[in-house]
């Protein structure tokens, strides 16, 4: 079977984990001998991440994701695919590849990455309501399996009163990449400290888009109140700006936190395995997620875990990887208190816990073999 992926863009800032994650996945089916392409527009320059991703300059404004080339390209490409792979939604890929598909009846796979979150359905609203009507319903009605990557997820598919195929596959990450040599002294190179190196005994570190909906300012409040208990650790906060870099800036200098916590901005894949082996504590205290990457790449590197409840991820805090909360000031200080104080032996264990739930159930060969499965069960009729 031949599969053809689309979605918004690949650029960090445009396509965010979005584009992380298709990428990921169309390689994957390549290194499976799946034929596989992938298409997706681009602002700037084409990002050129892999083989068999072809990308199409878009036109203003970016939050469309039009692009003309692409319109030209749509029809040859649905016709060179037997099954087609949308990842997000009520943007101009969508509209352009989402036409073609129907008009030659090829099969569409959704795949939602968390667009039917309440907190994402809140943003923009009015225009959502737009865009489905003007052509994100024909998809829906067309569309012969859905993809969730949570059973919470799977939930919020129903709601829209979706009656096709619902899948639950989560996303996937090669844990060997991860498996780097790396010593406490070793600097590690970042946009805004060229010289990272561990400044305190114990790191812990926040590794994501700079988002309001991350939950950067529930963390700083939280820092800020255990001053006790992080005595002797540091705090990193890394990753792009997308709107919440100077509400970090303002915090840190609120609570006077400049001594135990730094930005570094937006880091290579290098540098972010690097910072994570030297990392003692993931962090991630999202208002809001679909299946962060982040959270998988933490437990990659061997780390606890601390993030809330809307991270959807309760299997890894059921297997010990870590502690959970709720997305509350109160709730986020007393999981970072917990994982503060305990001992480095616990950290440790509740680290290869997350590895170990990892290596079983979240390879990115498992994954495909069990999207593969499904569009083989769904998409062959």
């Amino acid at each position: 079977m031949r599969h053809l992926h689309f979605t918004q863009a690949l650029e960090s800032l445009n396509g965010g984990g979005l584009g992380v994650s298709t990428v990921a996945l169309h390689r994957q089916f390549l290194s499976m001998g799946v034929d596989s392409t992938l298409c997706s527009t681009y602002g700037h320059a084409p990002q050129k991440p892999a083989k068999g991703v072809l990308e199409f300059r878009r036109i203003k404004p970016d939050f469309l994701y039009y692009s003309p080339a692409l319109r030209a390209s749509a029809k040859q490409l649905v016709a060179s695919a037997d099954i087609v792979h949308g990842h997000g939604l009520y943007v101009g890929t969508n509209y352009l590849i989402g036409a073609e598909v129907r008009r030659q009846r090829r099969a569409l796979v959704y795949h939602t990455h968390g667009f039917f979150d309440p907190w994402i359905l809140n943003r923009s609203r009015w225009k959502k309501r737009l865009v489905h009507w003007l052509f994100e319903n024909a998809n829906f009605q067309h569309a012969r399996l859905w993809r969730a990557l949570t059973a919470k997820e799977a939930d919020q598919i129903r709601s829209q009163g979706i009656k096709s195929p619902v899948v639950v596959v989560p996303v996937g990450l090669d844990a060997a990449s991860f498996d780097v040599p790396f010593s406490a002294g070793d600097e590690i190179q970042t946009p805004l400290v060229p010289q990272l190196v561990k400044q305190r005994r114990f790191r812990a570190v926040f590794i994501s888009r700079l988002h309001p909906k991350k939950g950067l300012d529930l963390l700083l409040g939280a820092w800020a109140q255990l001053a006790a208990e992080r005595r002797d650790w540091e705090l990193i906060i890394a990753g792009p700006d997308e709107g919440a870099a100077a509400t970090v800036d303002r915090l840190i200098q609120q609570f006077e936190l400049a001594d135990s916590v730094r930005r570094v901005g937006k880091i290579s894949h290098e540098s972010k395995v690097k910072l994570l082996k030297s990392a003692d504590v993931f962090v991630l205290p999202s208002y809001s997620e679909g299946f962060t990457s982040a959270i998988l790449e933490a437990m990659a590197a061997a780390l606890p875990v601390v993030a809330t409840r809307e991270c959807n991820f309760p299997e890894l805090f059921q297997q010990g990887g870590g502690w959970e909360c709720a997305v509350t000031p109160d709730s986020l200080t007393d999981a970072l208190r917990l994982a503060l104080t305990a001992s480095p032996a616990e950290r440790t264990q509740r680290g290869a816990a997350g590895r170990c739930l990892l290596e079983r159930d979240y390879t990115s060969e498992s994954v495909c073999r069990q999207l593969l499965q499904a569009c083989a069960n769904y998409c062959n009729q």
